[in-house]
């Protein structure tokens, strides 16, 4: 039987998150028109828990990486919350996609969260659903079909913190939700699954302290893992 979210938060140390939440990653041969405005929406993976600063997280990290394989410069930010299901980011985060004082707005939004749900037994129906109704909620408050990316769900064998007889059942969880995300992103233009959905199997120092999340050096790696099909993307725009 998979250990409750209460039971797992008991077991996990709670690490802070990443301080910071937006930055720009230069291209070191000058700036070649405007930057991509890339926005990193989700929960505790997404809020950079496991390294100190955001430039060290899956956003500042990813950034620089498109940016080495584009020469666009990124303008990042990053709306998360640890802890959030899908239906706690449609609810409790979306009013902070936009900066209209600086007019910044997203050119490509990076969805990453569904752990949680994993933890709390969503039924995949239920998810899906939520995952259809903040697609529609982030691009009815942004004004237009804005390209989004859900980072596919990760295997659990990257979470040390685990007994392995909670990894196992946990880990087809998390298949089975991940499938939902894959089911959507074939419905909907401009929304796609990236398959790269957690960290790389890990060597021990890209595990972050809590044995559950990345250190700086597992985002930098699944940044690395991720760009390629951002890249791909951000030639489009």
């Amino acid at each position: 039987m998979l250990m409750t979210k209460q039971a797992i938060r008991a077991r996990v140390p709670r690490l802070p998150e990443a301080a910071g939440d937006k930055g720009l990653s230069k291209n070191a041969a000058g700036a070649g028109g405007r930057p991509l405005r890339l926005l990193v929406l989700g929960d505790s993976t997404a809020a950079g828990v496991g390294a100190v600063r955001q430039e060290d997280a899956l956003a500042g990290q990813l950034a620089l990486a498109v940016t080495a394989l584009t020469g666009r410069e990124v303008s990042w930010r990053v709306v998360a919350r640890s802890g959030a299901t899908v239906r706690a980011v449609r609810r409790e985060l979306l009013t902070r996609l936009t900066e209209p004082t600086e007019g910044w707005q997203p050119d490509l939004v990076l969805v990453v969260a569904g752990v949680n749900d994993a933890l709390t037994f969503r039924r995949p129906r239920a998810f899906r659903a939520d995952v259809e109704r903040l697609v529609r909620d982030v691009r009815a408050r942004l004004g237009h079909d804005v390209p989004m990316m859900f980072a596919g769900l990760p295997e659990t064998d990257t979470m040390d913190a685990l007994p392995r007889a909670v990894q196992l059942p946990l880990s087809g969880y998390l298949r089975l939700l991940d499938r939902q995300l894959k089911i959507v992103a074939g419905r909907h233009p401009a929304l796609f699954h990236l398959h790269s959905g957690g960290p790389p199997k890990m060597p021990g120092d890209w595990m972050a302290a809590d044995r559950f999340h990345p250190s700086a050096s597992g985002y930098r790696a699944w940044a690395r893992a991720l760009s390629g099909r951002v890249a791909t993307l951000v030639e489009a725009l």
